[in-house]
């Protein structure tokens, strides 16, 4: 008899049948997929036996490509990743499980006899970690030498997110589409119930936003200090996990010792949520900070350990972080976010920048954290903080083959060394701070030259001579073919760089004057928040002193600033009017501009002393070509022959050439035989190279002094401009 209040139920509504384990559709798609082999194919049978298992493989390697073997066939774990769906799509759909002789035979048989029979190269994806001093490295780079211009509303806004998405993956281990939109996880947001409208919001939405930030004031270690939590609520099959199995990760602002600003993720994402106006209470980053330090000096610690919540706007909790570059500003945004292969081709090029030949990627970064995790930590706390469920994950795709164990130590009981050991498990190992950024004159000279590159350039030039005379409805069609050959050819590039990267030569000599010769070097003169930060951010400072309060001011108000036109503190706007068009009154009636220095010299005798002064330290002079950012002079160019002519005198020596045609035509003046004399040798004050030929002179002129021919006409400079650069 049943207790009071309790109802009976009909049994006739549920069955016997078993239920098998969810999967997405996509992966049911995959089980279908493979099960048309066996469908398909005269011969094969259902189920499958050993035979037709065989078929199978041979069929996927031969008409699959791979991407670690470059076009090839698929390497062997890709392919036992695809015999596995089989297994998987038969047990599903025809109840039949593969005998485990079958596939202890097919494996085998893969390893061995379907390697040869295909050519199956012996390659897998690099276990390398992305290190903390990688990451020092990388994000000094991107802030002291990296002159790269992102696109979007407000470009360096771009360089504020890259640096919180790679502080952010490295300290969470997080994957790359938890942090970003990844294409996998919008088709898995359409997966869900709901009505087409509800099914994009949660594929827009499937992304880190501030609903999964939690900023707080709190006791730290007898301290009053910011702290920052990030709930990871996009785990690797989050779908099926309880909130409780979700890890959360926290931030704080001031460290156990001292580091640099730069590795402080709480220096870059405060100043990004400012900057989008998210705080509910706060207009900016100091009322945040004032309001820490009022605490701190009013409060004294008790039980109550948390002492204040920073509330984001209601109306923003779902808005991405991250955002397209359309819709950097938050007013503008739709609710979507950046693409993670966005992001990882931003971070692979960033990477490239720095002096890595390989891709950064986040799976390095992630393995790199989960490396250190593991020293210190135990299993559980490891396996929380990455997120995995099963224990062997950690070992089998993450530990690096490079030992943790130093065996002669440990042999001779002597202290043990980890340096080593730390070195060749990072990216590092292969770094070259003077990587090619593209080919060596020579170089591209024979790529320009191969059969294949002169066919696709004279295919693109016909399709853009047809695109002239086409209508409207055509000119897509062709645009596309074009895009498609361009596409093409860039990747054959950077095929050919590649495989350079790959064997060049590391000169650590050259290290030291690497700085000098960045595109950075010579822009930060126009830009005075960045000319700042690269002084500051690499220093160790507190996030409230005023060297911290100075580095936040600045990143917020680069946040929102929009790429503009930059001026030279020495030709700056007067009154809205422009300097160079103003009469210079003096003595003599003499002015010298040097672009290099952003000093104007009034008087003969000092431009002349001044002109000694930068011949006497010429290999700083070793880049010639002139060079413009955002419509500003930056940098005037130089003759590299005319230099090391001292009959000249100094200041025809140091003639400033701001059009680059001009530039170009006059150092062509001096690349003939006649004005040679048959001498081939660089006359460079800090080179004096011997060469056997013109075209050997031509390409070093190329490499070393950036002799680089001209892409395009480019718009002509105001004549009175020009006049203040000419030598008196």
């Amino acid at each position: 008899m049943l207790p009071e209040g309790f109802k009976t139920i009909n049994l006739d509504n549920h069955n016997n049948s078993e239920i098998q384990r969810s999967v997405l559709d996509r992966t049911e798609r995959e089980y279908d997929r493979v099960l048309n082999f066996v469908a398909n194919h005269e011969g094969a049978v259902s189920p499958p036996d050993i035979r037709t298992y065989k078929g199978f493989m041979e069929f996927l390697g031969r008409n699959l490509k791979g991407r670690l073997s470059k076009g090839k066939a698929p390497v062997l774990s890709t392919l036992d990743g695809m015999r596995r769906d089989l297994d998987a799509g038969l047990a599903r759909w025809r109840d039949y499980h593969v005998p485990e002789h079958v596939s202890t035979t097919v494996r085998e048989w893969m390893k061995k006899d379907l390697k040869r029979l295909l050519h199956i190269p012996d390659i897998q994806m690099s276990r390398d970690g992305f290190s903390r001093n990688d990451l020092r490295i990388v994000q000094k780079y991107l802030w002291c030498e990296d002159s790269y211009e992102y696109r979007g509303v407000y470009p360096e806004r771009s360089r504020v997110e890259l640096s919180v998405s790679m502080l952010l993956y490295c300290f969470t281990s997080a994957r790359t589409g938890e942090v970003y939109e990844s294409t996998a996880r919008r088709s898995l947001a359409r997966e869900y119930d709901g009505s087409e409208v509800e099914k994009n919001l949660s594929a827009a939405v499937m992304a880190a936003c501030y609903k999964h930030f939690h900023l707080s004031i709190e006791w730290i270690g007898g301290e009053v200090m910011l702290v920052l939590n990030y709930d990871r609520d996009y785990l690797k099959g989050f779908w099926r996990k309880q909130q409780s199995d979700l890890p959360i990760h926290g931030f704080y602002e001031k460290y156990t010792e001292e580091t640099p600003l730069l590795l402080n993720l709480l220096t870059f994402f405060l100043p990004l949520a400012s900057a989008d106006r998210a705080f509910r209470d706060y207009e900016s980053v100091d009322e945040i900070l004032d309001r820490v330090d009022l605490l701190g000096a009013t409060l004294k610690e008790g039980d109550q350990k948390s002492v204040d919540i920073i509330h984001f706007k209601p109306d923003i909790l779902s808005t991405p972080v991250f955002r397209p570059r359309d819709e950097q500003n938050i007013a503008a945004s739709t609710g979507r976010s950046r693409g993670a292969d966005a992001f990882g081709k931003m971070f692979a090029a960033l990477g490239h920048r720095a002096g890595y030949p390989d891709n950064i990627t986040v799976r390095a970064c992630r393995r790199s954290a989960l490396m250190e995790a593991d020293k210190d930590h135990s299993e559980t706390a490891r396996m929380k903080f990455s997120g995995q469920s099963k224990r062997d994950t950690f070992g089998k795709s993450y530990a690096h083959r490079v030992v943790e164990v130093d065996g002669a130590a440990s042999f001779l009981g002597i202290k043990s060394r980890r340096d080593h050991i730390e070195n060749n498990r990072s990216m590092g190992a292969r770094r070259n701070p003077q990587l090619y950024q593209s080919l060596p004159a020579k170089e591209e000279h024979k790529f320009q030259n191969r059969e294949d590159i002169v066919r696709l350039d004279s295919e693109i030039q016909v399709l853009k001579e047809r695109l002239v005379n086409l209508n409207n409805e055509d000119v897509r069609s062709f645009r596309q073919q074009r895009r498609h050959l361009e596409t093409q050819r860039q990747r054959l590039y950077l095929d050919e760089l590649a495989r350079l990267r790959r064997d060049q030569p590391r000169r650590p000599e050259l290290t030291p004057d690497s700085f000098e010769r960045t595109l950075f070097h010579y822009t930060r003169k126009v830009m005075p928040e960045r000319n700042l930060l690269a002084e500051i951010l690499p220093h160790a400072a507190e996030l409230r002193s005023p060297t911290g309060r100075m580095a936040l001011r600045t990143l917020e108000d680069i946040c929102s600033q929009m790429g503009s036109t930059c001026y030279l503190s020495s030709i700056t706007p007067v009154d809205g009017k422009c300097l160079c068009g103003e009469a210079i009154e003096n003595a003599d009636n003499f002015a010298q501009l040097c672009v290099e220095c952003d000093l104007w010299c009034n008087d003969a005798g000092k431009w002349t002393k001044h002109c000694e002064e930068h011949l006497s330290d010429s290999h700083k002079l070793l880049r010639c070509d002139p060079i413009m950012f955002r419509n500003a002079p930056v940098k005037a160019g130089l003759c590299p022959f005319c230099l090391g002519e001292e009959i000249m005198g100094p200041c025809r020596r140091m003639t400033q050439y701001l059009d680059r045609s001009d530039w170009y035509s006059h150092i062509q003046s001096h690349l003939s035989h006649e004005a040679l004399s048959g001498m081939f040798h660089c006359r460079h004050p800090a080179c004096h190279e011997d060469f056997q030929s013109l075209a050997d002179l031509e390409c070093h002129l190329r490499d070393i002094h950036y002799y680089n021919p001209l892409r395009g006409k480019k718009r002509a400079l105001e004549p009175k401009l020009l006049q203040l650069f000419i030598p008196y």
